[in-house]
């Protein structure tokens, strides 16, 4: 009786803790009571739901509900976890009305994967079902056309029913579910588009706003912030369901890829904006490189999200987005650190912004539950964000226009400055159309063409065509300027308004496409005076400036021709001519008197010339005459009138009558002839022979002409002598003077040689003979000179050892003034001891010029230089000139000395030689000792050196460094 006391006991227990229970249970899911004057009615916590396999009916759910855990829903809004099963949603509904309630039960989530609809009767005896709808069904085929999903339902009065609602979705699930009364449902989808469409239509304009900014600034961040703003409008409106609702209505699975797709593009602007705007480099090493990470990521979200599920998706992009608006918070503030125009703004913009995305994760991942606020924050965030952020972009503009306005001031000032350049510029500037139509120019182009002003010039319809004396000479300037784009410095005659020809140089430019057409933009230069200039000097190169007639050069140039034209049957005649006693005019009354007779003369030769020939002025009072085309006797006869003109010229100066001749070299120019050289050469040669033979005659060059020959063997080698100097071809060897009876430091002779142009040795007897005759023995002397003293220096310690050294010295040397202070240079810049050095004169030239000789000598030897006179015994032989020479040796004729063991005369006149000089005290120097006989014989005379090839043969200079 106990137990089952004990049992009903417990039993009983059970029962009332089931009943509470499930009391509870009934208490926790409140009923949502529907009345006429509700217009709207949020279902929150009236829900419960529960977890579920996909393949469950609604009967099987309704047959196994007792057996089913359902959950009870705490919050405002439904949030759901992603699930590869279904989710079936459960709530009780009631009409506390007397009369029918037609509702509509709205679930406000666009991208719902299915979703599906029941009415049940409170006993669960009836089922009706409402619909099935979900994101591949077009918003057209819905039983209530809206982006979200609207299901009607009709309650009878007094009616309770429950309504459960089966969903599928792969990402987050957050179902705000409302029943609305039809009118109202709609009146509010009407309010909702408009401020959808207002906002839209505020993003898109400030969308293209931007880009027209890029278009006046050309700042790209301008482009990267319309490509963010209108990638944000695509991403809101396929989030919200307004995209498949109004755009893309056939296919509205496409939200679900847009919102990855522009989310992604979004932010990769805004990576790019941040760059730009922010005006981050790469020298930000890491800021921009998070940046270039950022903005790839962004697009692989964008275009490879698609092979990965939805769910990753979602978490990837949200994640993304967070990161990029922190990011933008964090390079906003390094931006403002750095003092970035309008970075201030943008950390703010991007704050707000950061806002409302931080409000919508939070949301979408059930941190934070649904209300308006988290439905409008993100928008409302980005609106804001927009607003500060265009502002800040608008200061940029802003700050871009006072920039602007300030460059364009300064274009201004600079239009002003070049305009006022332009108009006072010296070149005379003008602008004309392709046929000539002038249409600016400058007050110096005006001037140019003698018109008052522009305005005047303009008047007239003038054509620059006009101005042109020849007209082909535009056309011709214009085609090559149209071809080449430019023309610089062409030439041409215009004719001015005063009717004066000038010439102009014209720089031209081809500018097609301006606000005057295709027209010519050119410069112009008055080369008038330049010309004129010009053909001054053309005159000058060709012509001889005292006289008139043609120089040296063209004569020479027009000889060349007449060479180069020369055949077996065309043949010309040069005649060379040299004013005889035309020196004495010059001494006598001066170069003026001078120049006028040769103005005079040459007068009269070019009468008898005429044009039959050219006469030309080849040197101070040297004339050539070039006879074309004619030879022989009719040349002569040219040759003696111009002969007898000169010889009957008289010239007249301060009462004084003056006559000259003239001495004419006549040469037949003909194929044979190599040069113009060569027929110069030998013209002059003739025109010498003719001198030689008593001037005032003519000298008419044959092929057996001995003397011409001659004399033109010498000019050629006179010509090679020039040659090796200017070309350093010369070069020196020596000879030892030794002591026969005593000991002495060593004492040499330097003996000049030549090198051909080939190379082979040319010894002095075949070059010194036409240097002395035409006067170039200084230049050979002062070449001797430098170089040697040049040598020594470089050889110190030959000049500590050498004795003497003897230097030849030619009669031009010792007369020249110039000479003696060239030889006391040479001393001081070389450093070299006088009394080393002997200078060596020949017997015939001292005593020839004895007043001279005696002056140099005098002059060096007082400065420690000693004097040797070379060949005594070949010249005058007199012994009474050395009492007046003050030399320390006296060289013996080698004619004496080589055959003196031979001949007793010449032994004599050695022996005689020898006493004389011991006489006056000076030593002898024996040459020609060829043999020791002859050296044994000198000494035995008494003679103090010898010098031969017995002795010593001549060698290089350089061998005495050996010494």
């Amino acid at each position: 009786m106990k137990h089952k006391f004990i049992f009903l006991l417990v039993f009983f227990s059970k029962l009332v803790l089931l009943c509470l229970f499930t009391a509870k249970a009934l208490a926790e899911q409140p009923i949502a009571e529907l009345s006429q004057t509700q217009t709207k009615f949020a279902i929150n916590k009236q829900i419960s739901y529960v977890e579920a396999d996909p393949e469950l009916s609604i009967d099987q759910l309704l047959k196994n509900s007792r057996h089913i855990h359902w959950q009870h829903n705490q919050n405002k809004t439904l949030s759901l976890n992603s699930s590869d099963n279904a989710y079936w949603i459960k709530f009780k509904v009631k009409n506390t009305s007397i009369s029918r309630l037609d509702r509509y039960l709205n679930i406000a989530l666009p991208v719902l994967d299915e979703v599906t609809t029941y009415l049940v009767s409170d006993d669960g005896s009836q089922i009706k079902y409402l619909g099935r709808s979900g994101i591949h069904v077009p918003v057209d085929e819905r039983s209530v056309r809206n982006r979200n999903f609207v299901f009607p339902f009709t309650l009878q009065a007094q009616q309770q029913a429950e309504i459960y609602v089966r969903v599928t979705n792969d990402g987050f699930i957050q179902l705000p579910m409302t029943i609305w009364q039809e009118n109202a449902f709609n009146e509010a989808e009407s309010y909702s588009i408009a401020i959808i469409s207002l906002l839209s239509g505020l993003i898109i304009a400030v969308s293209l706003y931007s880009l027209f900014i890029f278009t006046a600034v050309k700042d790209t961040a301008y482009v990267y912030y319309s490509i963010y703003a209108l990638c944000f409008f695509v991403f809101y409106i396929a989030l919200k369901g307004f995209g498949h609702q109004f755009i893309w209505i056939s296919t509205p699975e496409a939200s679900e890829y847009l919102i990855i797709l522009f989310m992604g593009l979004a932010l990769a602007a805004l990576c790019l904006f941040n760059i730009k705007f922010l005006r981050i480099k790469q020298q930000h090493f890491y800021i921009y490189r998070l940046l270039r990470i950022l903005l790839v990521s962004s697009l692989i979200l964008a275009f490879a999200s698609g092979f990965m599920p939805h769910i990753q998706r979602v978490i990837v992009g949200m994640v993304l987005a967070v990161v990029v608006c922190f990011t933008s918070i964090y390079v906003a503030i390094d931006a403002v650190k750095r003092q970035v125009d309008g970075s201030k703004r943008f950390l703010i913009g991007w704050l707000i912004f950061s806002c409302g995305v931080l409000i919508m994760v939070g949301n979408r991942s059930g941190l934070i539950e649904r209300s308006m606020l988290t439905e409008y924050a993100f928008m409302l965030g980005q609106l804001a964000s927009f607003i500060v952020i265009f502002h800040a972009l608008m200061g940029r503009v802003r700050l871009a226009r006072i920039q602007i306005v300030a460059a364009q001031d300064k274009a201004m000032r600079h239009y002003q400055m070049f305009h006022d350049i332009y108009q006072h510029a010296v070149e005379a500037h003008y602008t004309t159309t392709e046929d000539g139509r002038i249409v600016r120019g400058n007050k110096a182009f005006v001037e140019l063409l003698k018109y008052n002003t522009i305005e005047e010039l303009l008047a007239e319809d003038t054509n620059m065509a006009h101005f042109y004396l020849d007209v082909t000479a535009r056309e011709q300037l214009v085609k090559q300027a149209k071809e080449l784009g430019t023309m610089i410095g062409y030439e041409a005659q215009w004719r001015r308004r005063d009717g004066r020809n000038i010439w102009v140089s014209i720089n031209l430019r081809y500018q097609p496409n301006t606000i005057d057409g295709n027209v010519l933009i050119g410069s112009i230069i008055d080369i008038t005076e330049k010309k004129r200039a010009e053909k001054q000097l053309e005159f000058m190169a060709t012509h001889d400036a005292l006289t008139g007639i043609y120089n040296r050069r063209e004569f020479e140039k027009r000889l060349n021709t007449a060479l180069c034209e020369c055949k077996p049957n065309v043949s010309h005649t040069l005649l060379y001519m040299d004013l005889d006693q035309f020196k004495v005019v010059n001494d006598t009354c001066g170069h003026k008197a001078g120049d006028i007779l040769l103005r005079q003369l040459t007068d009269e030769m070019r009468d008898v010339v005429d044009d039959k020939g050219v006469i030309a002025r080849l040197g101070g009072d040297e004339f050539g005459v070039l006879l074309e085309n004619c030879i022989g006797d009719a040349a002569f006869v040219i040759a003696y009138q111009i002969k007898q003109v000169v010889q009957e010229f008289r010239f007249v100066w301060d009462s004084r009558v003056f006559t000259v001749g003239v001495s004419i070299g006549m040469v037949e120019v003909n194929e044979n002839n190599h040069s113009i050289d060569e027929v110069l050469s030998i013209a002059d040669t003739a025109c010498f022979t003719a001198k030689e033979k008593g001037r005032n005659r003519i000298h008419s060059y044959t092929e057996s002409d001995e003397d011409v020959k001659r004399h033109h063997a010498e000019m050629e080698q006179v010509t090679q002598i020039n040659k090796a100097l200017e070309e350093d071809r010369f070069f020196l060897e020596f000879q030892m003077i030794m002591p026969i009876a005593e000991h002495d430091k060593f004492h040499y002779e330097l003996l000049i040689r030549m090198q051909g142009e080939n190379g082979e040795r040319i010894p002095p007897g075949l070059f010194l003979p036409a240097a002395e005759r035409y006067n170039l023995m200084a230049q050979i002397d002062q070449w001797v000179i430098n170089h040697y003293f040049s040598w020594l220096q470089a050889n110190p310690e030959h000049l500590e050892k050498v004795g003497k050294c003897a230097i030849n010295l030619s009669g031009p040397s010792l007369a020249d003034d110039d000479m003696q202070i060239y030889i006391l240079n040479a001393f001081e810049t070389y450093q070299v001891p006088y009394e080393k050095i002997c200078f060596e004169i020949t017997e015939s030239l001292a005593i020839t010029q004895l007043d001279k000789t005696l002056a140099f000598i005098k002059t060096f030897r007082n400065l420690g230089c000693r004097f040797s006179l070379d060949d005594f015994g070949s010249g005058f032989s007199s012994y009474g000139y050395l009492k007046n020479l003050p030399v320390d040796y006296l060289k013996i004729d080698g004619a004496f000395v080589k055959d003196m063991l031979i001949d007793p005369i010449d032994h004599a006149m050695v022996k005689s030689i020898n006493e004389v000089a011991k006489a006056i005290g000076m030593k002898t120097i024996a040459e020609f000792v060829e043999s020791e006989e002859i050296l044994l014989d000198l000494k035995a005379i008494g003679v103090d050196y010898a010098q031969g090839y017995f002795v010593n043969k001549p060698k290089p200079i350089d061998h005495l460094k050996d010494l």
